[in-house]
């Protein structure tokens, strides 16, 4: 199969176009829109970032709970359900503080999300054990 390296060209020429267009049709300049266009690229991964940075917190806040309460609880099928219990309270709080603070929400949420894992894999592995 012939390779066409040419139509990776096309690709850059054709996005120039659209951003010559643009600027003629809204009056921008073109700085302005490859400006605008770098901020959107820097803001898509400071998203990407965050997301991540918030999962790996939240599931280590999750965890640290699971363990906290692992101590104090010896039976498996008590535990599931304080976590599971507590996963929602956390999603439920996360929802509501959707109103101000909208950082610490997201965060809330994604913890009282793995606190559910949690409690879904802390319930399955109790059920496992006393299945025989």
């Amino acid at each position: 199969m012939k390779r066409r390296w040419w139509l990776w060209i096309l690709l850059p020429i054709a996005c120039l176009i659209i951003v010559f267009g643009v600027s003629e049709l809204t009056g921008a300049s073109e700085v302005s829109i490859f400006g605008w266009a770098i901020l959107g690229a820097f803001g898509i991964m400071t998203t990407i970032f965050y997301a991540l940075f918030l999962a790996l917190f939240g599931a280590a806040g999750a965890l640290l709970v699971k363990v906290l309460l692992g101590i104090f609880i010896s039976n498996g099928e008590n535990l599931s359900i304080t976590l599971g219990i507590l996963g929602f309270c956390a999603i439920l709080v996360g929802y509501i503080l959707t109103l101000g603070q909208f950082a610490w929400s997201l965060f809330i949420v994604i913890a009282g999300f793995f606190m559910g894992c949690f409690a879904g894999a802390e319930h399955q592995r109790f059920f496992d054990l006393h299945k025989e």
